[in-house]
């Protein structure tokens, strides 16, 4: 059944499993760690006062910001930085990449920081989760680390299988955390009821307002609570708008501000309980079932951040900001659901050297959350920049919104800029290697269809050249070419010409188009300007991966006949030479030729015959 036939209901329900996990899971560790980066005592007006910060700013970041702004603003039913990319900078000429101008820059960095940030995800959720044993009982101390990374382990060694198969019990283990954490929150509030005055967004401003610069410096453990917002916008295409809403507000929104209030009435009330709030609330036989419960709902949280992860590499490469790399989709029913060996085992490896090297959910949060401040500042200023240049909008009514999120967001950035020195600049160095590969690539890849561009001659004049043969075709000629308007390589191959004036000349145009999928009906349009020369255009979605399999099969309804074995396919193979102006450094140069020989091949990614594969070099000066 597809998406649009199912209800709302069920929606909203599978969406909890996919989209909350980390934002649902955080009340594990964000309350704790607010007070102990500022030194806070456990009092009643320091509860009231984090608290109330937590329930407020998930009001304005969640509620207003993704909920109420952001996801009516989608790219046929896709969300999240990299669609709004798409959006914004389409390719100014036919075949070339766009340009590495400062937006694209921007919008690298803010994607390559959800890589960088939520690589900690798995780590914390998981450790945070199975340090509840050690509430229960200290003998388990020594086994926590070991069991936590054997979980990630598992976690990582199943994901070849895709979500589908255990998709169906997300949404349920989910319904039963939130209830469980929201019951357990509900408890604590009744025993201390003083604790609901944290509603009243007064005693924030007074948390602020009267703790020095620790009133700053708690923003940077805020948005320990926030960092599963990006998911919310980036998923509206799993599951659509309105049962993502649904699900925040009917399930999610409740139970993380009862836990978190109730979080702060045994704060409150026992000062003790600060060493871990959260399992203070289930004291008794619920401890080690909220503990299983705990670990069930930080694998799903975890699973989220690892297919999100998977999902903004697909998207990466067809716009051409990743090296093409071998992407599996797992699913027939769900196009979006794939699995990336190359991603998947460097994140087992790091999330698990995380686990090892901190060994605790304390020392991971003080390096989580800066980078994830960096993504949603930069999802503001091209969120601006669509709204107003692609949309329409009037700045008078964008301005304020971007100016408010704007200034909120680069406060949770400032306020974590501290946690740089204990750990933080992990992830800020993973997003700037991640970035400078993205446009290195991009820059590459632009550089060489530039060249293929420069170096092909008018369709026109080549008919008019080599197209007046009367005979019979010898075969069929495919070249792969990013622009239909010319024939590539004559220019630069003089020989080339005469010798496919002897056989049918097919233009092959794979085209990335800035939306999610393509209906097959309209994948392919064949133009036949005369009987030996065609134009095939072939559009993918920048959440498909080109094949060369449904071309050849909508050619095939349409009269053309490319299946044959004297059918040949050519393609550029670039040599990379330093360009005579605005020349890239010799480091980066040399980057883009590594990545380029350790991509997947073009033909590889079409899966081309051997056979039938025709190389020919092309200059490209970058």
């Amino acid at each position: 059944m597809s998406k649009a036939k199912k209800a709302a209901g069920p929606l909203a329900v599978a969406a909890l499993g996919v989209v909350f996990g980390d934002i649902g899971t955080s009340p594990l560790y964000t309350l704790q760690t607010c007070f102990t980066t500022v030194h806070a005592k456990a009092t009643l007006e320091n509860a009231l006062g984090i608290v109330s910060l937590l329930v407020w700013t998930l009001v304005l970041v969640v509620c207003i910001k993704y909920v109420t702004v952001l996801m009516r603003i989608d790219h046929d039913g896709e969300g999240g930085i990299l669609a709004l990319l798409a959006r914004a900078e389409p390719p100014k000429i036919l075949g070339v990449p766009m340009r590495a101008d400062w937006l694209v820059w921007v919008v690298v960095l803010g994607g390559a920081m959800i890589i960088g940030d939520g690589m900690i995800t798995p780590a914390i959720s998981v450790i945070s989760a199975v340090e509840g044993l050690s509430v229960a009982t200290t003998a388990a101390q020594p086994y926590i680390v070991p069991l936590a990374a054997g979980i990630l382990l598992g976690l990582f060694a199943v994901q070849f299988r895709g979500t589908q198969k255990v998709g169906t019990v997300f949404g349920p283990v989910m319904i039963l955390w939130f209830t469980a954490i929201g019951i357990a929150g509900l408890v604590a509030i009744v025993g201390h009821p003083a604790i609901l005055a944290a509603l009243n967004p007064a005693h924030a401003f007074w948390f602020v307002t009267h703790h020095g610069v620790f009133g700053f410096l708690i923003f940077g453990a805020i948005i320990l609570g926030m960092t599963g917002a990006e998911a919310l916008y980036a998923d509206m295409s799993h599951f659509g708008r309105i049962p993502i809403t649904l699900a925040w507000y009917v399930f999610v929104l409740p139970a993380l501000v009862l836990n978190y209030v109730g979080q702060g009435a045994v704060i409150a009330a026992d000062p003790r309980t600060l060493s871990n709030p959260f399992y203070a609330l289930a004291p008794g036989w619920e401890l080690l079932p909220m503990v299983a419960l705990a670990t069930a709902a930080t694998v799903i949280a975890s699973q989220s951040l690892i297919s999100g992860a998977f999902t903004l590499t697909e998207q990466a490469i067809a716009l051409n900001l990743f090296p093409r790399v071998r992407v599996i989709h797992t699913s027939e029913d769900e196009r979006g659901q794939v699995f990336v060996p190359l991603v998947n085992a460097l994140l087992g490896i790091v999330c698990i050297l995380l686990v090892v090297t901190f060994q605790s959910s304390a020392r991971l949060a003080a390096m989580f959350g800066l980078a994830v401040s960096a993504t949603m500042l930069a999802t503001d200023i091209v969120f601006y920049v669509v709204a107003t240049r692609v949309l329409h909008w009037k700045p008078i009514a964008v301005l304020p919104f971007t100016i408010v999120f704007g200034v909120l967001d680069a406060t949770f950035f400032g306020a974590g800029l501290p946690k740089f020195l204990e750990g933080a600049w992990v992830p800020l160095v993973v997003a700037a290697l991640i970035a400078i590969m993205a446009i290195t690539w991009l820059t590459g890849r632009r550089a060489v269809a530039r060249a293929l561009h420069a170096g092909q001659k008018p369709v026109e004049d080549f008919i008019v050249e080599y197209g007046n043969s009367t005979e019979p075709p010898k075969g069929t000629v495919v070249f792969l070419t990013g622009d239909p308007t010319g024939v590539p390589f004559v220019e630069n191959h003089r020989w080339l010409g005469p010798l496919i004036a002897a056989e049918r000349l097919v233009l092959l145009t794979i085209a990335p188009e800035p939306i999610p999928y393509v209906a097959a009906a309209n994948r392919v349009t064949i133009e036949r300007t005369t009987s030996r020369f065609v134009r095939v255009r072939a559009i993918f979605g920048y959440m498909e991966r080109p094949t060369l399999a449904p071309i050849l099969k909508q050619c095939e309804i349409e009269s053309l006949d490319l299946e044959k074995p004297e059918t040949s396919f050519v393609y550029a193979n670039p040599l990379i030479v330093r360009a005579q102006q605005d020349a890239l450094p010799r480091w980066q140069r040399a980057l883009f030729a590594w990545l380029q020989r350790n991509s997947r091949s073009l033909a590889t990614e079409l899966e081309i015959p051997a056979n039938r594969r025709v190389e020919l070099s092309v200059e490209a000066a970058v």
